[in-house]
């Protein structure tokens, strides 16, 4: 991307109207061209400015007093000309000069409203520009910024601005009136949307804490390689330089989304996301080392049959939320030896068969769902497109 295309879009970057992609391009110019930061600075400083300007402009009753006087000179030619065409014998009709004339001194008279009421305008839509929706930053540690600006106490992030912290820096988002994110040192975090439905931040790199007591899917967090869906959580993820992803949970539920593919995280479990892949399967803290190992490398390197035996023979029966993840993803050649697993750690309920669950038969999958304690959202749905089909 040149200078001319990232000027072109300074405007819709600090609005934060650009897509996540072309945000990135945008970044990685500003990154190394100096000429571009500058004209940044610039266009964010004449929104600071405005920032103190009122919502509002109301006229005053004697607005048109104030201008007329400037226009006086030219009463004062008109009457001149008047003088002059007097004394002419051989002109035009004295009638149409003055009309003429009197056309003359009213369009400048328009025009001289005309410009105040674009001031006006102007006025309004900037100070409309500058208060879009914002959320209150806090200074916990150092000296984080936004933007250009760097926090001492407290501060405000905007629709679209960015808020980085360097490595002995660390701040804390009010995330309007729904909950708080505490973002670590060395991390970068953009606002991207403010509304009462929907909270969204954008992750690019480092660690956040976010904690949030309002009902589901009201709050998100958008990584390179997945969306975080708050269903009523505390947690902390963070993303590496390669946009990879480690998602903890500490209360509640959260969704990990990306290209059709969801996993659901419930307290004490984890989850991976890769670029590219989207989120791995979901694992409890405390499982063995070799478990981990076997299903990064079945998520993510193709491991197949060889790592999928080690994660099964690893399980214990509060892995369940392991299984019933696989259950649903492996092919169906595999999906028997995941069943077996499953219901020797945790046997179904009677009314639950070997034939309907490998059916995809969703009553069935419903009730061994809820026998697992896995919560009431029906999981299985998203995964329909993988080869679960019913059969009824």
């Amino acid at each position: 991307m040149n200078c001319t295309g990232v000027q072109n879009s300074l405007s819709d970057y600090v609005d934060g109207e650009l897509s996540l992609e072309r945000q990135q391009l945008v970044e990685l110019h500003l990154n190394g061209c100096s000429e571009c930061q500058h004209e940044l600075a610039k266009l964010r400083s004449i929104l600071a400015k405005t920032a103190t300007l009122p919502k509002s402009i109301t006229p005053p009753r004697d607005l048109w007093t104030g201008i007329a006087p400037r226009l006086g000179h030219q009463k004062i030619i008109s009457a001149q000309f008047r003088q002059d065409l007097s004394k002419r014998k051989n002109g035009a009709p004295i009638a149409l000069l003055e009309r003429s004339l009197w056309r003359s001194v009213w369009v400048k008279q328009a025009f001289a409203a005309a410009a105040v009421l674009i001031v006006g305008v102007g006025s309004f839509w900037l100070a409309q520009q500058s208060s879009k929706p914002a959320w209150q930053v806090a200074q916990l540690q150092g000296a984080p910024q936004v933007g250009t600006e760097r926090i001492t106490q407290e501060g405000r992030l905007r629709l679209g601005e960015i808020l980085e912290t360097d490595a002995s820096s660390r701040a804390k988002i009010d995330v309007g009136v729904i909950g708080s994110v505490e973002v670590e040192p060395n991390s970068r975090v953009r606002l991207l949307q403010a509304t009462t439905t929907d909270h969204r931040l954008a992750l690019y790199r480092g660690t956040i804490h976010a904690k949030i007591w309002a009902p589901p899917r009201l709050f998100f967090v958008e990584t390179p390689s997945a969306t975080a869906i708050d269903l009523g959580c505390e947690y902390t993820l963070a993303v590496d330089d390669h946009g990879a992803s480690v998602l903890r949970v500490t209360s509640g539920w959260v969704a990990l989304e990306f290209g059709g593919r969801e996993s659901i995280v419930p307290v004490g479990a984890m989850c991976m996301t890769r670029s590219g892949y989207g989120p791995g399967t979901p694992f409890q803290e405390d499982a063995s080392e070799k478990l981990r190992v076997a299903l990064q490398t079945f998520d993510f390197e193709n491991g197949g049959s060889e790592a999928l035996t080690t994660v099964l023979s690893e399980a214990r029966n509060m892995d369940s939320i392991t299984l019933w993840h696989l259950l649903l993803r492996v092919n169906k050649n595999e999906r028997a030896r995941v069943y077996d697993r499953l219901a020797a750690l945790v046997p179904p309920p009677e009314n639950v068969t070997r034939e309907g669950v490998l059916r995809g038969n969703p009553e069935m999958l419903e009730i061994w769902q809820k026998h697992l304690n896995l919560g009431m959202k029906k999981w299985w749905q998203f995964w329909s497109s993988l080869g679960l089909q019913s059969e009824q």
